[in-house]
């Protein structure tokens, strides 16, 4: 492999498309690649090639024949792969390790932030759906959690437990004690009310359980695989335009979905319960003109399923209530679908309910959360 093939592989895996997807005039502002994620990109590929690309490079040559143009005027020198005389193999791993980091600022810096809200990701793996959420508060710092099996094979197994000690693990490499502020969006709701109960468990205080979009798991099924594959296969998960999600991220909600099969959560008592705030996405995912699924599709009689295509006019707690006994919810409903709530303009509303329920703005939550 030439360094120019490695560098756009490397470009492909983060994009989240096939190398061969990545035609020679395809721009990769269409491709979404934005700011935060040139940074990702330059940055692994200054890792592994030790080619430097300054960060406007996906703008200053925007399509993909551009950039290997420019390339192209760079010395770079080819890769080499090094061999040690006698060394044996490596062994197996037992178990698929993330290349990736498990956690990213998205946000803000801890050293001058007054808050940190760490968000756990979807049954996608990834942090970086939260990447296009516009700034919360100048005084709150943002981190992402990354899956620990992004782009794991699909016949890896995990549970929600597991990977939710994994999580609060890296949580404390940035932030050693509490109060923490903790949240997650869809299968996020479930790990971050895990990672809570392993935090608590360590003698700390979770001041704050950010539920996004999550129905609670004692009165809802785990979200059926065949509905992650019509939504997949009609376009339905978000902005991707006339693109399918990539395979890797239909993968690993496979595994999510399994993983959340085989858990019941379980109420968090005591003293130190944290405050909670539920926000809901306003639509279903079907709108008027939207093809329904066939019964051979989607089985509309699973509660989940229902909840997710054709949301109710009014939400309410969904079964938080029965894991915070004697403690009142806060709950607030924002424009958008399951999916499109995380994408602009939508992504504004949410960003501004994420502040709210970091900061305690009192006066702006009058008027837009309500108890219950």
């Amino acid at each position: 492999m030439t360094t120019m093939d490695k560098i756009f592989d490397i470009v492909a895996e983060e994009i989240g498309i096939e190398r061969d997807e990545l035609a020679d005039d395809a721009e990769f502002a269409e491709l979404g690649v934005d700011t935060f994620l040139a940074k990702c990109i330059v940055t692994r590929i200054l890792k592994e090639t030790k080619i430097i690309l300054p960060t406007t490079a996906f703008t200053d040559y925007p399509t993909a024949d551009d950039l290997q143009a420019y390339l192209a005027t760079l010395p770079i020198t080819p890769l080499v792969p090094i061999k040690i005389r006698g060394a044996p193999p490596c062994p197996a791993s037992p178990a698929f390790v993330s290349s990736g980091p498990l956690s990213f600022v998205l946000q803000g810096k801890q050293q001058t932030c007054t808050k940190t809200l760490f968000l756990l990701p979807d049954g996608s793996g990834s942090g970086m759906a939260y990447a296009r959420l516009p700034i919360l508060d100048p005084s709150v710092c943002l981190i992402a959690l990354n899956s620990p099996y992004l782009k794991a094979p699909t016949s890896t197994i995990f549970t929600v437990e597991g990977v939710a000690a994994q999580w609060a693990a890296e949580i404390q490499s940035r932030q050693p004690h509490g109060p923490y502020q903790l949240g997650g969006w869809s299968a996020g709701g479930y790990y971050s009310f895990e990672v809570a109960k392993c935090l608590m468990r360590k003698g700390e205080r979770v001041e704050k359980l950010v539920l996004i979009d999550s129905p609670c798991r004692l009165d809802f099924e785990a979200l059926p695989m065949e509905v992650v594959q019509y939504l997949s296969t009609n376009n339905l998960m978000g902005n991707w335009g006339n693109k399918h999600p990539p395979e890797w991220m239909v993968n690993h909600f496979d595994i999510s979905i399994r993983a959340i099969q085989r858990y019941m959560p379980t109420p968090i008592r005591g003293n130190q319960v944290p405050d909670v705030c539920l926000i809901w996405a306003g639509e279903g995912v079907l709108k008027n003109g939207d093809r329904r699924p066939s019964p051979a599709e989607v089985d509309m009689g699973v509660k989940i399923t229902k909840m997710l295509l054709e949301r109710p006019t009014t939400v309410g707690a969904q079964g938080w209530d029965k894991l915070f006994p004697g403690k009142r919810l806060e709950v607030a409903s924002m424009p958008g679908n399951h999916f499109t709530m995380v994408y602009p303009p939508n992504c504004a509303s949410l960003s501004s309910l994420l502040a709210d329920s970091v900061r305690d703005r009192k006066r702006d939550r009058r008027n837009r959360w309500t108890m219950v």
